[in-house]
């Protein structure tokens, strides 16, 4: 087939395209809004992030290009590596725990037989999604508290005087303070996920693993799980970007201390650009995580992908 005739054909499907689009102009209209809020306050910011990431930038009167000598100091950066440390140890945490108890809870819901039991459970599950985030981080600062926190009055109530601390105020239990924050982890937004994979799954492929003889684990194991392989992903996913962003946590609770014994990529971000006016460094360090995350979660998208195809 000539190059012509090639060119003549692709013709009528550019046209065809562009009258549907026109057809239905009215519904691209109502968009315009949403990339106008879009580009104004998502990607506006990351190109700004992007170009003054090459400048020594204060955000106010210094405004010098430095090149990579950001990036350079960066991969330098002993306090940047060690909240990547902690970051890490908070995403394992939770991981184990958003992928075990919520799931646990979810099955145990959805096969809740009474149906109006099945439905105050699931509000009562849901009921935390509508406190605010900051609400919930200062009740944890009580249960934390060294004097009168429920967390040490409680082990003074059974006989463990010897087990109370400062939970916040020490480096040694600092980062555990907050990986254990909010158990057992499981009223929110991953026992939904968790619970709407479930509900998806056909009623028949029940009734023949019942045929079958199947067990309880045995439904779980086999029939379950990897119907809602595709939830598990997702929770893995939000998991893993929401604790490598994680930043208002460790702000309220710890303040990143003590000293940087808490201390999270997006929390020394913060304070390299609004404490130390380091504006164009803090940008570096965040197009650094920026990078760093889309790696990590394409390589949890590999996992999946690959676990999927051996199973």
């Amino acid at each position: 087939m000539s190059t012509a005739s090639l060119s003549e054909g692709a013709k009528p499907k550019k046209l065809g395209l562009l009258r549907k689009i026109w057809r239905v102009r009215q519904a691209y209209f109502f968009l315009i809004p949403v990339f106008a809020v879009l580009g104004t306050f998502k990607y506006g910011p990351l190109v700004v992030a992007v170009q003054k990431s090459f400048f020594d930038w204060n955000g106010a009167n210094v405004d010098r290009f430095v090149g990579f000598a950001n990036y350079a100091k960066v991969l330098h950066d002993a306090s940047f590596r060690g909240s990547i440390g902690h970051a890490l140890a908070l995403t394992a945490g939770a991981l184990a725990e958003t992928l075990t108890l919520p799931l646990l809870a979810a099955v145990l819901v959805f096969h809740i037989r009474r149906r109006r039991l099945a439905e105050w459970v699931r509000v009562l599950f849901i009921v935390p999604l509508i406190v605010p985030a900051l609400v919930v981080i200062k009740i944890w600062t009580w249960v934390y508290a060294s004097q009168n926190g429920i967390l040490n009055s409680l082990l003074e109530l059974v006989g463990l005087d010897g087990w109370t601390h400062a939970w916040l105020g020490e480096s040694g239990t600092s980062l555990w303070a907050l990986v254990l924050y909010n158990f057992p982890w499981i009223g929110g937004i991953y026992f939904l996920i968790y619970l709407a994979g479930l509900l998806n799954i056909k009623a028949e492929l029940f009734e023949s693993g019942s045929l079958d003889g199947m067990g309880v684990w045995q439904r779980f194991r086999y029939l379950e799980l990897p119907l809602i392989r595709g939830q598990i992903r997702l929770v893995a996913l939000l998991v893993v970007i929401g604790q490598l962003q994680n930043f208002e946590l460790p702000l309220i609770l710890t303040g990143g201390g003590p000293g940087e014994s808490s201390l999270t990529p997006a929390l020394y971000l913060y304070d390299r650009a609004f404490t130390y006016n380091e504006m164009g460094y803090a940008s570096a360090l965040g197009m650094v995580l920026c990078v760093g995350i889309l790696i990590v979660t394409q390589a949890i998208q590999k996992v999946f992908k690959s676990s999927e195809t051996s199973g």
